[in-house]
């Protein structure tokens, strides 16, 4: 088994190290840009009536829900069902955010991209199963 510093003068070993050691911090740099990144998202969307509009992080938390005069005529089932489906449609625009900036900065085929990209997919609402009455 050939190892990783075979055949490699005690030049060419630190160097070789000083490559990697630089290559880990620029990755690193570059992991908490992204995650500033990502932490800034922010995406609004609107019910297609525009009954309301709700507010998400990239995590999906709701940060904020705006209801119009339009909203407040619905019945509660119809307005909770209106918000929940907002609310979802909005959690999947910030985690394609999130997935974008992650890609932009370390590429589509980076397992780091992978795993952020499997987590939103875990926590992506299904509202299909809430049942209102």
């Amino acid at each position: 088994m050939s190892g990783f510093f075979d055949g490699l003068s005690a030049d060419e070993v630190s160097e070789r190290l000083a490559r990697e050691v630089e290559q880990a911090q620029q990755r690193a740099a570059a992991a908490s840009a992204v995650r500033a990144e990502i932490e800034a998202v922010r995406e609004r969307v609107s019910s297609p009536r525009r009954e309301l509009s709700v507010v998400v992080d990239a995590s999906g938390r709701l940060l904020d829900v705006a209801l119009t005069d339009d909203a407040l005529r619905l019945s509660p089932a119809a307005l909770g069902r209106l918000l929940v489906e907002t609310a979802g449609r909005a959690q999947q625009a910030a985690g394609d955010r999130a997935g974008r900036i992650a890609a932009d900065a370390f590429g589509e085929d980076d397992p780091a991209v992978a795993h952020l990209r499997g987590e939103i997919d875990a926590r992506a609402p299904k509202p299909d199963g809430i049942e209102y009455r």
